[in-house]
């Protein structure tokens, strides 16, 4: 009977395991607002990904999304989210006021096995420490990925007929 329980629960975490998104650690993030600057959402998500392409990054993947605004039956942005390796950079461009609002947000995501070995009560942490942590080629890809992506944002706001102020972006501690 505790084999049949041990073996249930192994079943179930396992489950969980498999079917659960991964997590994500916030890395960066930037916004602005463009005074009377009137542009299609569609069109700026366009010659974005124009831009992008244009550099000669390899594996970079394109899709637009529908997050939620606040819970499940609120309304929902379409953002456009660019992935490379294990790193996506969500785009929101949105018109607010008189002009539009753009902002992104860097988002590293954690691979299932380490978010898995990573909640082990009382070896955890050293799991994270020993086999995941946080090295300076990781954090120097992510601020590779996070310049490259920052730069096609702006050229794309800067060579529309209205110009913008250029703001420096908002780490979150990695």
């Amino acid at each position: 009977m505790l084999d049949l329980i041990i073996l249930s629960i192994v079943v179930i975490l396992v489950l969980v395991m498999v079917f659960k998104q991964p997590r994500k650690e916030y890395h960066s993030n930037w916004s602005q607002l463009l005074p009377n600057f009137k542009f299609s959402t569609k069109e700026f998500y366009k010659l974005l990904k124009k831009e992008m392409f244009s550099h000669d990054v390899d594996k970079l993947f394109y899709k637009e999304v529908d997050i939620t605004i606040g819970g499940v039956l609120s309304s929902k942005r379409t953002y456009l989210r660019i992935k490379w390796q294990d790193y996506y950079y969500d785009i929101c461009f949105a018109p607010f006021g008189d002009g539009c609002f753009v902002s992104w947000w860097l988002i590293y995501q954690i691979s299932s096995g380490e978010d898995f070995y990573t909640r082990f009560p009382f070896i955890g942490e050293w799991i994270r420490r020993s086999f995941y942590r946080k090295t300076y080629y990781k954090i120097d890809s992510a601020s590779m990925f996070m310049t490259y992506a920052q730069h096609s944002v702006l050229a794309v706001c800067l060579f529309q007929p209205k110009s913008i102020p250029v703001v420096q972006s908002k780490s979150i501690p990695f």
